[in-house]
């Protein structure tokens, strides 16, 4: 039987001292429950009117009440525990220093060590060493942009803007196919079910959900189609369904197509309402000879809304021009040449009105960087985690990013993390263990990370062929790292070809393997040098995973062009990478010999 939460039973914290001694927050568990109640802290804090609440008070609540928004909220509005202005003040302090910290987080460090100045300085001197590290604003903001989502297609539900978030819905969720959280997906469909259909037994639901293939939109037209009164199996009285809120969900498909479920006839009616406003205007526009032309794809029957014009007064639709910029923009380039071959370009205006928001500031953003690059100024720096770049004086030992979805610190020298106070030597100096650690993980990043040629760009290989193109427009090799040139010559494909990179390989060899390889070597030279620092390493927990792949499970390192090819992507001699053992991916070339002899 359901077990409901007692909201009298709950204790009432008057004071930040006893919000303090919760036995869940000692040892930094507050860090722990914040991670799994982030969601609903932001929802609490952002969207209703509890911003001055204390967030040790409302993080306690949260776990008192499951991380159940309503039983929160309800408890809120009878009584909270404000933020109290010392720990207000030191939360000032703590995001002067952090600037690229969750605030929230920041909001709890702020309440733990108000009145603890030691427990803060020590605090401080954790994450000044990387013992500790923190959540960075960037998650807040891809949380809170989720969120605002999610508010949008809720309690600031639009026609139109639904519409311009799921342009076809009905095509859209009828679909067997598309990419769904499949688990988390199924799990909250189920518990949408069962509350909108409260007198169906939960076996029917389920056996309708598995006809039509765990899609909700299709299983939900079902059972409205079938007679309830009529239904073989009603819900007994111990399966009453829990209330469901789909607002406190952070699964943005599911929200969205709840939120098409329930709005359904009003979408429609106002998809059959623009058609049919299309349709006069288009008897208009054709009974006056006004109908327009594109000159790419020539359908001759738009209306002059649904076009746009270059500078010599060429035609094209609006879904031309935009299919038009997404493939020039991923070709890396940005020069938007009208589609007839003429001298002219389409405008940032016009391209601001035909694309999405997402894609023009990326135009902008790249626009940008390509003025800054050839401007070639003195003191020009760029963040080592993405685009931005400033110009800073020779005294000046940080980059401070300004990107909103970075924020990131970055040492001018080492090219790593800000670690103020400590020098970069000093850094390495703390902990000869940590030292080795980061060597280690920093040469496996160094296998897996790509960095263009020309804009020094960096990015890693997701699926696909090795040949790479860059944002910059320029094309590079993912093996040898050397440019190439778009006729695929630089690559052999099935068979192997002397002086060739391949154009595709197993991913455990480039990702995996080649990974593994680097790592090992450097423990192999440490076993001889000072095997001492190596008694704190486990080189399994920082090991890539293997993955299961269509054309082989584990590489097969009995043939020399793989051996030959890690080699190349690590920058190593090819015996090297022959001799070495305890490989999870690969035995030894020798063992395999010995086997088959």
């Amino acid at each position: 039987m359901d077990c409901f939460l007692d909201l009298n039973v709950i204790p009432r914290y008057d004071k930040l001292s006893d919000c303090l001694n919760y036995p869940k927050f000692s040892n930094f568990g507050w860090e722990i429950l914040y991670t799994n109640y982030k969601a609903n802290m932001i929802r609490i804090l952002d969207f209703e009117d509890h911003k001055d609440i204390s967030r040790l008070c409302l993080l306690l609540k949260l776990d008192l009440s499951k991380n159940n928004l309503i039983d929160t909220l309800s408890e809120l509005h009878s009584y909270n525990l404000r933020q109290p202005l010392s720990a207000i003040r030191c939360t000032n302090d703590l995001k002067e220093l952090f600037p690229n910290a969750d605030p929230i987080y920041l909001d709890i460090v702020g309440e733990v060590f108000s009145n603890n100045i030691t427990g803060l300085n020590e605090f401080l001197d954790k994450v000044a060493t990387n013992i500790i590290s923190y959540p960075r604003i960037t998650g807040y903001n891809e949380k809170l942009k989720t969120l605002k989502i999610i508010q949008s297609l809720t309690v600031n539900f639009n026609v139109k803007d639904f519409l311009k978030l799921c342009p076809d819905p009905v095509n859209y969720f009828k679909n067997l196919n598309r990419n769904i959280k499949k688990n988390h997906y199924i799990e909250e469909s189920m518990s949408y079910l069962s509350y909108k259909f409260r007198n169906v037994s939960m076996e029917m639901l389920k056996n309708v959900f598995y006809y039509n293939e765990y899609n909700l939109s299709n299983t939900v037209e079902d059972l409205l189609t079938l007679n309830q009164n009529n239904l073989k199996y009603t819900r007994k009285l111990f399966e009453k369904p829990k209330p469901f809120n789909f607002k406190s969900s952070d699964n943005i498909d599911l929200v969205t197509e709840i939120a098409f479920i329930d709005n359904k006839d009003n979408i429609l009616r106002y998809i059959q309402s623009e058609k049919n406003i299309r349709t006069r205007k288009f008897i208009e526009a054709k009974s006056s000879n006004q109908l327009q032309t594109c000159e790419c794809c020539f359908n001759d029957e738009l209306l002059s809304t649904e076009i746009n014009f270059c500078q010599a007064g060429h035609t094209f639709c609006l879904s031309c021009i935009k299919k038009g910029v997404e493939i020039i923009v991923s070709e890396g380039k940005l020069n938007f040449k009208c589609f007839a071959n003429c001298n002219e370009e389409f405008s940032l205006i016009m391209i601001k009105n035909v694309v999405d928001n997402k894609l023009y500031q990326h135009i902008i953003k790249m626009k940008q960087m390509q003025e800054i690059k050839a401007a070639n100024i003195e003191g020009l720096e760029t963040c080592a985690f993405c685009d931005y770049s400033v110009i800073l004086s020779r005294n000046i030992k940080t980059i401070k990013c300004l990107n909103p979805e970075c924020l990131k610190e970055t040492c001018r020298e080492c090219r790593g993390e800000n670690h103020f106070p400590l020098k970069c030597n000093e850094l390495e100096e703390k902990d000869p263990e940590v030292q080795v650690r980061i060597m280690i993980e920093n040469k496996m990043s160094d296998v897996l990370i790509r960095t263009c040629y020309y804009c020094n760009c960096k990015f890693i290989k997701d699926a696909g062929c090795n040949q790479m193109k860059c944002t910059c427009g320029k094309n590079m090799c993912y093996i040898c790292k050397k440019p190439v040139d778009s006729s695929y010559n630089h690559f052999y494909h099935n068979i192997v070809v002397e002086n060739k990179c391949p154009l595709f390989v197993d991913e455990n060899i480039v990702h995996t393997a080649a990974v593994e390889a680097a790592a090992r070597l450097i423990l192999k030279e440490l076993k001889v040098k000072n095997p001492r620092l190596l008694r704190k390493i486990d080189i399994t927990k920082i090991l890539p995973e293997i993955k299961k792949t269509k054309t082989s499970k584990l590489v097969d390192t009995s043939s020399a062009e793989v051996i030959k090819l890690i080699a190349l992507i690590i920058g190593q001699n090819e015996e090297d990478v022959k001799n070495l053992k305890d490989m999870r991916s690969m035995e030894p070339l020798e063992k395999k010999n010995k086997a088959t002899n």
